[in-house]
């Protein structure tokens, strides 16, 4: 009997097969009233999940009063463009309209619904969602593509979920949605039904004239068809293709005829008096507008008001003629051809925003040690780490990330094994930066420091890599513009390889024995491959001719080929790769009477964290799903990067050089993956991306920590300034260094920092990953604030106290910066500014207008201390003039200090940003 069913089963398909591949049309037929319903559902899922994820991601963006008020209005996009796919899935009774459909729904189907799976995957894993808009910028060279296949396994996950669903609940949805339609296009049936009956009764004389005897049906079947194509509504087990003539008026009861148009009226009234602010706009985006999205935004001024107090930055620029050099060769050297070409260059005398320390002595600790020429640096090694915290160059006992791995264990004791490992997992940090980590105890021997300087409160320029390394090698600030582009782009000051370079040019450089005068030679190293965003195009631009990268390493014709590891993750090799190649270096230089400027970009730490034969320890407990799995990781690659810093340190020692060498360490950014498990800095504002390690390190220096806010882009200029004050330059370099250690806008680490100076804050702007979406911006004389400030219409602003609350776990978001200001008024609001009698200084008079000075903050806990101005001799003041009209302190007892701090935050930002461009001379597209 089985047998038999089986056998009419098949001859029934063979039938069915049969009939299909003899008529195409007939296979549309049933493929199209087989699918329809399904590409409906699907499209609809993708579209309010993506809708849903979005709001949940922008929760706490505007007032909760403001989200209940206006939030079924952001679904408003989201429902006409269901209802018009419904349309469009409907049976129409000519096949030409079906054709016409299907040829829309089904890209539009799956074109959302993979758009949609990729958002929420991608949220899921990085704390993020994509920006449709910068989609158009994805690089397509190998390493992004690899990139991007990484998250192939939860998009698959995610859109095989949302598939099946579509499909076990479509019947449901498309019959559901097929009756509103029907109920709102009853209206249009009685509205539109004589027009419709006199077409047709127009369209059959028509035909009848041209067909002679031939009957048409009647007038009446096309005005039913016509009116009543929503009656498929009501079961799908119905034969679409039935005559729809022969279905009977129905009458539509009065609740049925309430439920649907009550919600659509409230609907359409709340969206007619909503106001049109650009984040409403944004947040009601429908998932086909993101990638069109977007809209004029007012400027960061307007948006912080109080306009004309800021009017003294009006036509400001930092641009102005470069000095006149005598020592500057005739032939045009890289990194200075604004000399060359008589065009405007960075002047720090022009930057109403900036603070020079360089007339300040040195710090008291480091003088006698320089002046005695104990400190030789021949070679100098920049080590660009990696997505390296701050708090874990080292890890300390007690500290945030401790706490996070005894955490992990649940309550349960932490195994000392787990401990010790812990305790020695940063052991070259510590001895390199001098800080104590508290796990002495569970070591042999006295703690040992290095020597150097160590910033603990450091901030990166870009949470963007690529972003990062121009601004930690130049000295300058990223480009605000989304990806890499400084390539393209004026980099408005000499790089370090350029001032090796241009000290390579002077009339005293010999290959003599004096190693003071030798050239130099510039070479970048990193075991991951530099074709990612055009960084093959960048890494020459900032001078270096020497560079090695995965591809270089890998090639047969390699000194050191074959690559003794496999690949760690999507980008290379691990970077003990290089260690041959850094001997090698050394052996040339040594050789030749050559000094070095040796930079290396680490890899290993970057996302997924893999280990050389994932060797991996224990390090953090046991979890639920693996949740503690990419922490434990991430520490893991933090413990190679450690030893492999000990192995150059080795290398030094090998070579003889360890005692002539400085060792500048500095993370390109860090991860808020301990934090809100955030992969990547990828939009993702968290202090966790921005605090890095900064360490000028050599064995002759005492170990200074500096407790002051810094930034990388004081790298450079303190480079410099020690190979001056050290005595490590010839005269002629001397003279030259000397020079070129003035264009740049960073304060030098060795001597004392100036947080505020007549009136003007000592400012630290942050270009956050991708570079065009967000700034964010914090000042060394209020270091417990930090505001992120938005740079399209559908980011937020976001402002963080982090001497209140450390780990950001509260931030105070909002699209409107108004409404942030009323959230700071409530919170601060017994923080009102000071009296004229509680300053401890006047203000200070210029050009007749008095400066606006904030009161001053509390001495900060850094080393150095808060020094006013330098006196007679020193650096000029910002050549700014202040509006009479602007407004002091005691002018306005009730402000809160924390509301005029983030106003002034955002005018410095609009002016910042604007003079970015003209730097780089970019013209924003």
């Amino acid at each position: 009997m089985r047998t038999v069913h089986q056998l009419k089963l098949y001859r029934s398909c063979i039938s069915v097969w049969n009939r299909l591949r003899s008529s195409p049309a007939a296979f549309f037929d049933v493929f199209w009233d087989w699918t329809r319903r399904f590409f409906f559902t699907l499209s609809l899922l993708a579209l309010f999940s993506a809708k849903s994820l979005h709001l949940y991601a922008h929760l706490h963006s505007l007032p909760a009063d403001k989200f209940l008020l206006w939030g079924v209005t952001f679904f408003t996009q989201d429902v006409a463009c269901t209802l018009l796919i419904r349309i469009c899935t409907q049976k129409f009774p000519w096949r030409w309209l079906d054709a016409l459909a299907a040829l829309v729904v089904i890209p539009f189907s799956l074109t959302m619904s993979g758009m949609a799976s990729a958002n929420i995957s991608f949220f899921v894993t990085a704390g993020a969602e994509i920006n449709w808009r910068q989609a158009k910028s994805f690089h397509r060279d190998a390493a992004a593509i690899r990139t991007l296949l990484t998250g192939l396994t939860g998009f698959l996950i995610v859109e095989a979920i949302m598939t099946v669903i579509a499909w076990l609940v479509a019947p449901f949805l498309h019959r559901l949605v097929g009756g509103v339609l029907h109920i709102l296009a009853e209206p249009f049936k009685i509205l539109f039904r004589p027009l419709f009956t006199r077409a047709a009764s127009l369209s059959s004389r028509i035909w009848r004239r041209r067909l002679g005897s031939e009957t048409l049906p009647d007038p009446d079947v096309y005005e039913q068809i016509a009116v009543e194509d929503y009656h498929d509504y009501k079961s799908d087990e119905e034969d679409e293709y039935s005559d729809y003539s022969q279905r009977p008026p129905q009458r539509i009861s009065l609740i049925k005829r309430l439920v649907v148009w009550l919600p659509l009226l409230c609907l359409g009234l709340l969206r007619s008096v909503r106001p049109p602010y650009p984040s409403y706009i944004f947040l009601s985006s429908a998932l086909p507008m993101t990638p069109f999205a977007g809209m004029h935004r007012p400027t960061l001024g307007e948006q912080a008001g109080n306009i004309p107090d800021y009017a003294w930055l009006e036509g400001k620029t930092s641009l102005g003629k470069p000095p006149n050099w005598d020592w500057m060769p005739e032939e045009t050297l890289p990194g200075f051809r604004d000399w060359h070409n008589k065009r405007e260059h960075y002047t720090p005398s022009q930057d109403p925003l900036h603070l020079s320390n360089l007339q300040a002595p040195v710090l008291d600790e480091l003088k006698d040690v320089l002046a005695s020429g104990e400190v030789n640096i021949k070679h100098v090694i920049l080590l660009k780490l990696e997505s390296t915290r701050g708090d874990v160059f080292p890890l300390r006992n007690g500290s945030f990330m401790w706490n996070k791995i005894v955490d992990s264990f649940d309550g349960k004791e932490m195994p000392e094994s787990a401990v010790r490992t812990v305790a020695n997992l940063t052991r070259t940090a510590e001895y390199l930066t001098g800080f104590d980590s508290g796990f002495d105890q569970y070591r042999d021997g006295e703690r040992k420091s290095y020597g150097g300087i160590s910033a603990s409160n450091a901030f990166t320029t870009g949470t963007y890599t690529i972003k990062s390394v121009a601004g930690t090698v130049c000295g300058i600030s990223p480009l605000v513009a989304d990806f890499n582009r400084e390539y393209k782009y004026h980099l408005y000051n000499p790089c370090m390889p350029h001032v090796v370079n241009a000290l390579s040019h002077q009339a005293d450089i010999t290959n003599g024995s004096d190693y003071r005068t030798w050239p130099w030679e510039s070479i970048w190293m990193q075991s991951v491959t530099d074709t990612y965003d055009h960084q093959d195009l960048l890494t020459p631009r900032l001078g270096f001719r020497d560079i090695y990268t995965k591809e270089r390493i890998e090639n047969p014709g390699a000194k050191h080929y074959p690559v003794k590891s496999k690949e760690v993750n999507y980008y290379g090799y691990p970077d003990t790769e290089l260690k041959e190649y850094i001997r090698d270096a050394f052996d040339d230089a040594e050789e030749n009477n050559k000094r070095l400027f040796l930079a290396h970009l680490t890899g290993t730490t970057h996302h997924p964290w893999g280990m050389p034969d994932d060797n991996y320890e224990n390090i953090m407990g046991p979890s639920f799903k693996g949740k503690n799995n990419d922490m434990n990781k991430y520490l893991n690659t933090i413990g190679f990067a450690d030893r492999w810093i000990a192995q150059i340190l080795d290398i030094l020692e090998e070579k003889g050089v360890r005692n002539e060498t400085l060792l500048v360490m500095a993370g390109d950014h860090g991860l808020s993956l301990p934090n809100d498990g955030g992969i990547t800095p990828y939009s993702n504002p968290h202090i966790g991306s921005f605090h890095v390690p900064i360490v000028l390190a050599h064995p002759k220096l005492p170990s200074i920590e500096v407790k002051d806010p810094v930034i990388s882009l004081q790298i450079v200029p303190t480079i410099i300034d020690l190979l001056i004050e050290s005595s490590s330059l010839g005269p002629n370099s001397t003279q030259a260094a000397r020079d070129i250690r003035g264009l740049y806008e960073g304060q030098s680490l060795i001597r004392p920092l100036f947080q505020e100076a007549n009136g003007m804050q000592d400012w630290q702007f942050s270009v956050m990953n991708t570079g065009g979406s967000w700034l964010a911006v914090r000042s060394a004389a209020r270091p417990q604030w930090r505001i992120v400030v938005p740079l399209i219409d559908d980011v937020e602003w976001r402002f963080t106290d982090i001497e209140k609350d450390p780990q950001e776990t509260k931030p105070l978001t909002s699209f409107s910066f108004f409404d942030l200001m009323d959230t700071l008024w409530r919170e601060y609001r017994d923080d009102k500014s000071n009296t004229p009698e509680e300053h401890d200084e006047e203000p200070v008079e210029r050009d007749g207008h008095e400066f606006f000075k904030h009161p001053p903050p509390p001495p900060p806990p850094g080393h150095h201390p808060h020094h006013p101005p330098p006196p007679g001799g020193g650096p000029p003041p910002p050549p700014i003039t202040i509006t009479p009209s602007r407004p002091h302190p005691e002018d306005a007892p009730w402000e809160p200090e924390v509301v005029r701090w983030a106003r002034d935050a955002a005018h410095m930002a609009e002016w910042w940003i604007a003079d970015n461009h003209r730097r780089y001379g970019y013209k924003k597209p």
